[in-house]
């Protein structure tokens, strides 16, 4: 070590051996956080106890129970006995599905969250040659923004007045002068992208939407209930003329339910005797799930070149047509995909990528799991004389 530290043996000139010394202790003082925020939590539930004594941790009778039904049961019954703790303290899975309904009810509680990049809109960065080239870049993410809240919220609104603060709050933060013809720090460009982001995010949380909390609190909480199959949220939807996340409920609070598709997990004891219930139809034949898979197959390869198109965004699709969790659908399609001879069609599954994808394009999305092995690209026969 102390020679390779001397002579920079086996690292890149442009990256010193003290640099990442420094980068890996910032990762150890994250993780060390994040690990001592979720010990906390589950002290909440009274999951786990800490012992100080000992700097140790303790499994409680509720801990062992977890820790039984995760290896014995499952994951999908190991969350939904975790969600009885988080959702009997605080609500929150309730607070999120109520506020979607009433903020789009003509579209089931639909909420879109708008992100275009500079790039997205047809800027380069090479181009932000004086602040007004950025400038430009707001006037037109703001006219996008105001038709995506026309098109899927079905409401004419001016966002002028949140663009012009938007831009101001930029220029306090001297990442943007006020002189438009002076000249642009590039070095900025991608803090502003961010900056630009999360403040028209949190805009349409907060004030189309009237969720009382912050950003960073609604994304943990709607990614909980992502994997509870409560609601969905997606970090990118396979559509030409939108870009961002759609966020919607696959679960209802009522006090009762008629249909065999709705499955009660929750029940919160007011004056109303509401439950909640999530929306899990049986496979039964699974002839709607194929139609659907089918259908999305198709739409999905109208933008591709390739016979095989990525599963992930089939996949979106699917969830988004049938309003199922992303773990019923790969539970789905591997039914599918082992019977698919009785069906009358032909599914393809494989772990290549298609030519051109980056890490990028995978790294925010789960993987498909068919038979024990991921899968990343699908491609379907199909008999058009057949029951499908």
């Amino acid at each position: 070590m102390t020679l390779k530290a001397k002579y920079n043996l086996g690292d890149s000139k442009y990256r010193k051996i003290g640099d990442e010394e420094v980068e890996n202790e910032r990762k150890q003082l994250k993780y060390k956080y994040t690990f001592e925020q979720v010990v906390a939590e589950a002290e909440t539930y009274e999951l786990v106890t800490s012992v100080a004594s000992s700097n140790s941790i303790q499994l409680k009778s509720n801990g062992e129970i977890a820790l039984y039904k995760f290896e014995n049961e499952g994951q999908q019954e190991f969350n939904l006995y975790i969600f009885e703790f988080m959702e009997s303290k605080y609500l929150a899975f309730r607070y999120l599905v109520e506020k979607s309904y009433l903020a789009n009810p003509k579209k089931s509680g639909l909420l879109v969250l708008p992100i275009y990049s500079a790039n997205r809109l047809g800027f380069e960065k090479s181009a932000m040659v004086k602040s007004r080239d950025f400038v430009h870049y707001l006037d037109v993410l703001q006219d996008r923004l105001e038709a995506d809240i026309q098109k899927h919220l079905n409401k004419s609104i001016s966002l002028s007045e949140e663009s012009t603060q938007l831009r101001e709050n930029l220029i306090r933060a001297e990442l943007l002068s006020r002189n438009d013809d002076d000249t642009f720090n590039l070095s900025n460009y991608n803090s502003m992208l961010k900056r630009v982001r999360d403040y028209w995010l949190k805009h349409f949380l907060q004030n189309l939407y009237s969720y009382e909390i912050s950003l960073a609190n609604f994304e943990l909480w709607a990614y909980r209930a992502k994997q509870i199959g409560i609601l969905h949220i997606t970090e990118f939807y396979p559509d030409s003329d939108f870009h961002g996340r759609l966020v919607y409920p696959l679960s209802v609070v009522r006090s009762s339910s008629q249909s065999p598709n709705f499955k009660k997990i929750y029940e919160y004891f007011d004056q109303q005797s509401n439950c909640l219930f999530l929306h899990q139809p049986d496979w039964n034949d699974g002839e709607k799930f194929v139609e659907s898979l089918t259908h999305a197959y198709i739409e999905t390869r109208r933008s591709s070149k390739s016979y095989f198109v990525r599963l992930a965004n089939v996949r979106e699709r699917v969830c988004y047509s049938m309003k199922i969790p992303e773990f019923l659908f790969d539970e789905y399609l591997g039914m599918a995909y082992r019977m698919r001879e009785e069906l009358k069609i032909r599914i393809s599954l494989e772990a290549d990528r298609l030519p051109g994808d980056t890490n990028m394009d995978y790294i925010h999305r789960e993987p498909v799991m068919i038979d024990g092995k991921y899968r990343n690209i699908i491609a379907i026969d199909y008999d058009k004389d057949s029951r499908l």
